[in-house]
């Protein structure tokens, strides 16, 4: 009988997978991609492209079942805000993975804020509400400016800050609808610089992957314009981060692979925000982390999901940049003309220029990150020779818009 190829289910195939579904080619492993989206772009690098919905975890459980010896399913790993799906598929085929208690509470704001208020993890203090009566209870004890999200929901839907509560049924309405729960988080609002820390949970040790510092804007929405990758903070800041989302790591149980945190630098120190049981989207793990220090945390977490010992090797710098994903936000309307974009990818430290819409769509406003369509990713020196090439982007790119 004719050996055949490893494979790795990655579930999702959406624009921020594709780097992840060419590492695990260029690993040699046969891809099998999922995606709800028939024309998914991640679908034209894999070797089998499915149509199912990624939250759909008991459709992925049968598909890989069925499969698991005629495609030789070794692995499963989390494209997008999928750990429950990606746990479901590892459990049942017995690959490696994290139990699916802790994929469901990582997945969730509300399981995971109990779970650290409980073990005293500095978090900013929130509640699962269902109406405006539970929420202005909770809004009693936190006050005003809080945030309203969607509790199991990514990249920022349904989640808005409020200065009082002339909105406040709205902003419910919005979060539930977000959620498939169909409940809202509420959430104290605390002020501070944001970052988003990577790191790799293997034989009960903490692997410091990276940080990266988020800029927001859009508000009352809270849209990422940007992120710098690696960070900029002393290395004594950095560690009390770190340590932080050790023990949020530590208390969610995730004890096993990728365990990514967002991160808010208070006047009290460290506060931890979220952490799903995935590595970064938003072009972090994906782009910048490699263009600033050559580190490369999915092939990691892809060969220990295969089975392998943790190369530590990949998770070590090797070059020293400072790599910007910075988003362009052209006015809402309908697009008529982009101009200067292959002019933009020629200029010098210009690495990814990434446009999801074309002449003819429409740009909607900017209320949550899913809305951005279009980033730059960059390498410079420093930070200051970065953002002269993203200020040369700008001015290179043009958008006619109607």
């Amino acid at each position: 009988m004719e050996n055949k190829k490893d494979a790795i289910l990655i579930v999702s195939a959406g624009i921020m997978q594709i780097s992840a579904i060419k590492t695990a080619k260029a690993m040699g492993l046969t891809v099998i991609a999922t995606d709800k989206n028939p024309n998914a772009p991640g679908f034209e690098f894999c070797d089998h492209a499915v149509v199912l919905d990624s939250k759909d975890a008991q459709g992925h459980v049968a598909y890989a079942l069925e499969n698991k010896e005629a495609l030789n399913i070794k692995a499963a790993f989390a494209g997008s805000d999928v750990a429950i799906t990606v746990s479901a598929i590892t459990n049942a085929l017995g690959l490696p993975g994290i139990p699916l208690d802790v994929a469901l509470r990582s997945n969730n704001k509300s399981l995971m804020k109990e779970r650290w208020i409980k073990d005293k993890i500095p978090t900013p203090f929130g509640s699962e509400i269902t109406t405006v009566a539970e929420a202005k209870s909770i809004l009693k004890h936190i006050g005003f400016p809080a945030i309203v999200k969607a509790v199991d929901s990514a990249a920022s839907r349904g989640s808005v800050k409020i200065y009082n509560d002339e909105n406040l049924d709205i902003a419910i309405e919005n979060a539930k609808n977000a959620s498939t729960t169909k409940t809202a988080l509420i959430e104290e609002y605390v002020v501070g610089n944001e970052q988003s820390v990577e790191t790799i949970v293997w034989h009960g040790k903490h692997y410091h992957v990276g940080m990266a510092d988020r800029q927001f804007g859009y508000y009352p929405y809270h849209i990422e314009t940007a992120h710098y990758d690696p960070s900029g903070l002393s290395a004594d800041v950095q560690k009390k981060i770190y340590e932080v989302v050790d023990n949020a790591a530590d208390s969610l149980g995730i004890d096993f692979g990728p365990a990514k945190a967002d991160m808010i630098l208070t006047a009290k120190g460290p506060m931890i925000l979220e952490m799903p049981a995935r590595l970064s989207g938003g072009f972090h793990s994906q782009y910048t982390t490699p263009y600033s220090t050559g580190q490369n945390p999915i092939r990691a977490v892809m060969e220990i999901s295969l089975g392998y010992e943790l190369n530590e090797s990949l998770l070590v710098p090797v070059t020293s940049k400072v790599s910007v994903c910075a988003g362009l936000f052209p006015a809402k309307g309908k697009i008529k003309e982009i101009q200067g974009v292959e002019e933009a990818r020629q200029i010098p430290g210009v690495k990814e220029v990434i446009i999801t819409k074309k002449s003819g769509d429409i740009i909607e406003e900017y209320i949550d990150n899913a809305k951005r369509f279009c980033w730059v990713i960059v390498a410079g020196d420093n930070k200051e020779h970065a953002e002269q090439i993203i200020e040369n982007v700008k001015n290179t790119i043009k958008f006619i818009v109607e």
